[in-house]
């Protein structure tokens, strides 16, 4: 008898939790701000001005991060085991790229200095240990990320004070970031749950928005969602351009 029920046991359909795919378009509601570049002693820069970067032909934002927020009132879901990977940061033609880099509790940041020029790069972080390096053209250095942070945490240049980036460090792996045209894709998310997701953007809070030809209030900048199995679209989000500051 207790074969039998073991056979039972092994042979038993196992239910498997369905996944769930966010895609969103973030659009600027209006005319699209021309890039400008840095001024320094006003003298311009070759470097461009990236706080608000929105695609002259599409009006797609860039920049934009939209994370699976789980403080206080927010989601509740497993976190996948995570093998912690080496996330790099590249100093080149005077700019921090990515400008915004999206990294996991766990992972180890490296950044490079492929520059010709020597820069003092800070970070001060709120629960990774802050760091301040001194780096040469061709040298580099790595710290451990091992704490979430709260908000994406300026990467800055003590010598060269037009240089900014940012760096994100989530404790999951549902976050991205908005490419050139404005789009982002969150993979792997548990369906049939409801959930909510921050979003962020250097230029601005974004709180209130328009989408399907509805204007729709975030408080906190928040939204909640339940999402279906499968692929799910919220289309164009349009941001008026009141909020963000260029």
């Amino acid at each position: 008898m207790s074969c039998l029920f073991l056979l039972v046991l092994l042979t038993a359909p196992v239910a498997i939790a369905e996944e769930a795919s966010l895609t969103m378009r973030f659009v600027y509601d209006g005319v699209p701000p021309k890039p400008k570049p840095v001024f320094l002693r006003g003298v311009p820069l070759i470097v461009q001005d990236e706080k608000l970067l929105v695609d002259q032909q599409t009006k797609g934002i860039r920049n934009i991060v939209v994370q699976l927020y789980t403080g206080r009132g927010g989601s509740d879901v497993d976190v996948p085991p995570h093998e912690g990977v080496r996330q790099k940061l590249l100093i080149r033609n005077g700019r921090f790229d990515p400008h915004v880099l999206l990294t996991q509790k766990g992972d180890s940041l490296e950044i490079d200095n492929q520059g010709a020029l020597t820069h003092s790069v800070v970070l001060n972080f709120f629960r990774n240990p802050a760091s301040i390096q001194l780096l040469k053209p061709g040298k580099s250095f790595s710290l451990e990320l091992q704490q979430s942070e709260p908000a994406p945490i300026p990467v800055e240049c003590n010598i060269n004070p037009w240089m900014r980036g940012f760096v994100v460090v989530v404790d999951h792996p549902y976050a991205a970031v908005s490419d050139s045209d404005g789009r982002l894709k969150i993979e792997g998310l548990p369906a049939d749950q409801e959930l909510v997701f921050q979003v962020r953007h250097e230029a601005g809070r974004i709180d209130q928005v328009s989408l399907g030809g509805r204007d729709i209030r975030w408080p906190r900048s928040r939204f909640p969602i339940l999402l279906d199995p499968g692929e799910n679209d919220l289309g164009d989000i349009l941001i008026s351009p009141e909020l963000l500051v260029d």
